[in-house]
């Protein structure tokens, strides 16, 4: 009798752990969240949805990859909930990069670090654009610095626009001219249609924002960021180019990730999916369909990226005053 219940306990023993290998081989068995921490329709909102079906197609499973929507407090509440989140993989977030390392940089208090990131690899990273009205007698950085009265538009604090203009006019010498920000904008689109009616003379925005304002005339491209030309804007020469190499780093990045302290077997799973949805040539038409300006980087450049962020920024932190206090 003993013998035969020693022999059960083993069998029972090795078939709970084969289910527990092919529970563990088999993920994923239910669908994944991709966390937006903003509200649909804008850019992180359709980066998501263009990734969601091509990384659902290399993860297999029959699973769904599925785009949620959880807005507020400037990207945080988002943030927060995948970092929270159990890493067993079913809750991944896209994230704003700098706009959600400047809180910390600013000294405001978060509950999540983004350094601590389960990160599968970046999507997107956009180069910003320099801009004024077309019919303005600003038409170099020059005349820009020789101007007497200079007015920004932008989105509010806390963002990476209003962030990289700040920056912008320090590196330039601007800010002994006092100038103004008017940072009462909804949005990045809001702050550049208010450039076009005149409530402001200069204004900053990523490239693929602007493209539209700049091909119908209504707005002039400067100068942009980035170490190369961009390719939406081959013409328009480079801050580096024209004398301020430390404004090439100022850009906003798409990045996924998933909560701390996932399984490196887990995460090695998901990196391999980004990568070969980020090489899927049908992901590739789709996302120049959709506008995106795909730069991917593998898991641990990604990772990477974030340091050199609040890095970078750190070195500007005297620069990132809410500018209305």
């Amino acid at each position: 009798m003993k013998k035969i219940m020693t022999l059960l306990f083993t069998l029972l023993t090795v078939l709970l752990s084969g289910c527990g290998q092919k529970t563990e081989e088999t993920f994923p068995q239910e669908n994944i969240s991709i966390v937006i921490p903003y509200g649909a329709g804008g850019g992180f909102d359709t980066t998501v949805r263009v990734f969601a079906h091509f990384f659902e197609k290399h993860l297999g499973g029959g699973i769904s990859v599925l785009p949620e929507n959880i807005p507020g407090t400037g990207g945080r509440r988002g943030t927060s909930t995948v970092y929270r989140a159990k890493p067993d993989g079913y809750t991944l977030g896209i994230f704003n990069l700098p706009g959600l390392v400047l809180p910390s940089i600013t000294g405001e208090k978060v509950d999540y670090d983004l350094r601590k990131l389960s990160w599968l690899g970046r999507v997107e990273s956009q180069d910003y654009v320099l801009l004024v009205q077309s019919a303005s007698a600003i038409n170099t950085l020059d005349d820009l610095k020789a101007q007497e009265k200079i007015t920004f538009v932008s989105i509010g604090y806390g963002t990476t626009v209003l962030a990289a203009i700040q920056i912008m006019a320090e590196q330039m010498g601007l800010m002994s001219k006092n100038p103004t920000f008017l940072t009462g904008y909804a949005g990045t689109t809001d702050q550049l249609v208010a450039l076009v009616r005149g409530d402001g003379n200069v204004t900053m925005s990523p490239i693929s924002t602007a493209t539209q304002y700049i091909q119908s005339g209504s707005l002039r491209p400067l100068a942009v960021t980035g170490n190369n030309r961009s390719s939406h804007l081959p013409e328009v020469a480079t801050f580096a180019e024209l004398g301020y190499p430390d404004l090439a780093p100022l850009n906003v990045q798409r990045s996924i990730a998933g909560p701390p302290d996932m399984a490196p077997a887990l995460l090695a799973q998901l990196r391999d999916a980004f990568s070969k949805t980020m090489a899927d040539p049908e992901f590739i038409a789709a996302a120049t369909g959709a506008a995106m300006d795909v730069a991917p980087l593998n898991g641990e450049d990604a990772a990477k990226a974030i340091n050199d962020n609040f890095t970078y920024y750190e070195k500007f932190k005297a620069n990132l005053n809410n500018p209305n206090q």
